[in-house]
């Protein structure tokens, strides 16, 4: 992938509609803009069957390179909720950090590559998997990369527990 900055276009994320991105990547890809949507593997199991997908690292967005024609012609494919205008030194570091994004999608295996927000002490989060799925919690502390300890109230008592960081997810 060639990440270069050019005179009169500009990498940029674009915001895009909820399960969108692919579509937005395809757009660009036939109308030869350069584009890049990170993607990492996800794996599910379905009655005793792992099933293997290929889903956007960051949902809701891509990365393009544009300038204002394309943007306008992006914008009528209806897949497009915003784009995030950055100035030249940001544009920079987004190149930088595309790039180890590429590696890190290279080098992952089946499954391997989380991506998360920063779960912090004090976070409110919600379990998504294991046998406390659908409880809501507020983070005590954090141990390390993968654990957390979450605090849950049931019934005016208080449980904590360690979860792996990966079995919950932040509340908006």
């Amino acid at each position: 992938m060639d990440f270069s900055i050019h005179e009169n276009r500009c990498w940029q994320p674009v915001h895009t509609r909820p399960r969108c991105e692919k579509k937005f990547q395809s757009f660009c890809e036939k109308y030869s803009i350069d584009s890049y949507l990170p993607l990492r593997v996800h794996l599910n199991t379905v009655r005793k069957k792992v099933m293997k997908s290929m889903v956007p690292m960051f949902p809701g967005y891509a990365f393009a390179c544009l300038d204002s024609d394309q943007k306008y012609k992006i914008n009528q494919t209806n897949s497009v909720v915003s784009f995030i205008k950055l100035n030249r030194s940001q544009e920079i570091s987004l190149l930088a950090d595309l790039q180890s994004i590429v590696l890190m999608e290279k080098m992952q295996g089946d499954g391997d590559l989380v991506v998360s927000p920063e779960i912090s002490a004090g976070n409110e989060v919600s379990i998504k998997s294991g046998p406390l799925r659908g409880l809501a919690g507020v983070v005590e502390k954090r141990k390390g990369v993968h654990r957390i300890i979450v605090n849950v109230e049931m019934i005016s008592q208080s449980v904590s527990m360690e979860l792996d960081a990966s079995d919950v997810e932040l509340e908006v």
